[in-house]
């Protein structure tokens, strides 16, 4: 260790910048430890404040054993951190030591009372003032990396001896998150995974938006699988929401990061199956049952018994049996609804954008990080975290966890080095 103060800069004020800070706030005590956030927003915690749609799902209460599931291959990985800070820890630290209320709401997701991600943003700046030395407006040019590293900025140039990259990734670019992560680590030395969007929503191709179109609003619990080149490669159940576009809802969004960049070379489609809990050759004798009970019925009105009124009318129409009563359903009629229902082929036109998503799969390599640390295994006093990693999880506070667990890592390590 050397003498004198330690100078940490963390590059990247958004979530786990901010963590960052704070942690290292509430356990540096007398640690000869100088803290300095770079932020090329004017403000720090810009992306933050839209997370929750605006209310900020902070956290997820479920045990880290599951937990960990939902941040699909990066779970293991992750798994110390989460062990060390948990969904339980990060509900502690925001009640007892930032004095933020939390609440939980279905599927254990955890947000702030007054429901409020600009007030919970607030607060955490809030925490730290006086603490952490804040530069914002400061874009980062450069970082060079000799006896420490020298990071160059649009308002100057600073020296630390250990730096933080949480930088974000490239999501949602109007924040702020351009991909300066990866261009800073692999100017470093660092192996970057391609980046694509992830949990985003999904254009579906001209002909496939002539239904989707005519639903705009309507959501539907469905089953929801992603299919190109003629296989089936993910699937994903829950709701999905219709728009002019395309498909959005938590289903879609998680199929997303499943979806490949060249997916409009690919003839790929997303196939919605609207009675998951049934089999086609049951929900086939359902309406065998259904039309001998109901002969003067329409079918599309038989239909709404397992969808929205509305979506059986378009699925109807799809299936040419709009205006047949069920005494005139003949097994072909049949069979053309039940397909319709159970296996509804809307296909893709292009990738998720970066644009519209809020996260991004990708990033820095895990193989060359430490996990214990989430220090680099490639340059000393480097520690890498948030959407710089190639981790991504799914919605309901997954993400905003994993900042959280390896800000943690990082605060330990490098004040167990001041110690």
């Amino acid at each position: 260790m050397k003498e004198g103060r330690i100078k940490v800069g963390i590059i990247g004020g958004g979530a786990a910048g901010l963590f960052t800070a704070c942690q290292l706030k509430k356990h540096r005590k007398d640690a000869p430890v100088d803290i300095t956030i770079i932020e090329k927003n004017p403000v720090l915690g810009k992306k933050l404040t839209l997370t929750g749609h605006g209310r900020c799902n902070i956290t997820n209460r479920k045990e880290v054993s599951e937990f960990k599931k939902g941040l699909h291959e990066a779970g293991n990985f992750l798994y110390p951190a989460l062990k060390e800070f948990g969904p339980e820890d990060t509900v502690d630290f925001f009640e007892k030591d930032i004095g933020l209320s939390l609440k939980e709401e279905d599927n254990n997701r955890m947000f702030p009372v007054c429901d409020s991600a600009e007030v919970l943003r607030d607060t955490l700046v809030s925490y730290i003032s006086g603490n952490v030395d804040v530069v914002c407006g400061a874009k980062v040019l450069d970082i060079a990396k000799t006896s420490v590293f020298e990071v160059y900025t649009t308002k100057g140039n600073f020296s630390f001896d250990i730096l933080v990259l949480s930088c974000g990734g490239s999501s949602f670019p109007e924040t702020g998150s351009a991909g300066d992560s990866y261009m800073f680590a692999s100017g470093l030395g660092h192996t970057v995974v391609p980046v694509r969007a992830a949990l985003a929503p999904v254009k579906v191709d001209k002909k496939a938006r002539e239904f989707t179109s005519a639903l705009s609003g309507v959501s539907v619990n469905a089953n929801a699988s992603l299919y190109y080149e003629g296989s089936r490669s993910a699937s994903s159940e829950g709701n999905v929401l219709f728009a002019d576009f395309g498909l959005t809802g938590p289903a879609i969004m998680e199929l997303s990061r499943e979806i490949p960049s060249g997916i409009a070379d690919m003839n790929g489609w997303i196939e919605l199956d609207f009675t998951p809990f049934m089999s086609d050759e049951q929900i086939d004798r359902e309406f065998q049952k259904m039309i001998d009970e109901h002969p003067d019925t329409k079918v599309s009105t038989l239909a709404s018994k397992f969808i929205p009124a509305s979506v059986s009318r378009e699925l109807s129409s799809r299936a040419k049996v709009t205006d047949l009563y069920a005494q005139n359903f003949t097994r072909q009629n049949r069979k053309a609804l039940c397909k319709e229902i159970k296996h509804l082929e809307l296909g893709i036109e292009e990738a998720p954008s970066l644009d519209r998503a809020y996260v991004t799969r990708g990033g820095v390599a895990l193989k060359e990080v430490d996990r214990k640390t989430m220090g680099s295994k490639i340059v000393t006093d480097l520690y890498i975290i948030g959407e710089a990693l190639d981790i991504d999880g799914i919605s309901g506070g997954y993400n905003l966890q994993a900042c959280m667990s390896e800000a943690y890592m990082v605060s330990k390590s490098i004040l167990g080095r001041s110690s």
